[in-house]
């Protein structure tokens, strides 16, 4: 009885990308916000009540359609952010947040009480909830 010979598809080599050949501009997409590195205690999600929870909702919600460039173009009090000094903060800085990191950011999702965390390419970590303004000086 005769073998088969399976026939492999040929592969078009032009139509592979390497990851080095694609870059992608994160500033152009709007931001994921995630809450798998928030810290536990006095500043988490539940230190907040459910109005805080729901301004909290309403706040990515109001974000979801806008990039990363035109939110750093917004005003730190609207949509926008602020740069808070490392130095700055009084919690526990996590020990993932390697010594580089010099500063965090700080969105508004009540009134103007912010949450504060990172952002790693299109993705805002939120670390804090500063629903009592005690994280960081607001001077």
């Amino acid at each position: 009885m005769a073998k088969k010979s399976i026939k492999k598809p040929k592969v078009n080599s032009k139509s592979k990308i390497s990851a080095q050949e694609v870059t992608v501009n994160y500033d152009e997409r709007p931001p994921i916000f995630s809450l798998e590195r928030l810290q536990s205690g006095d500043f988490c999600l539940q230190s907040l009540d459910q109005e805080g929870k729901a301004f909290f909702a309403e706040a990515i919600f109001r974000r979801k359609d806008k990039t990363w460039k035109e939110i750093k173009q917004m005003p730190k009090h609207g949509l926008g952010f602020e740069k808070i000094d490392r130095s700055a903060i009084t919690a526990p800085i996590p020990p993932f947040i390697t010594p580089d990191v010099d500063h965090f950011l700080a969105f508004r999702f009540y009134g103007k009480r912010p949450m504060v965390g990172y952002r790693q390419n299109n993705v805002f970590y939120v670390l804090w909830f500063d629903g009592n303004f005690e994280l960081y000086d607001h001077g």
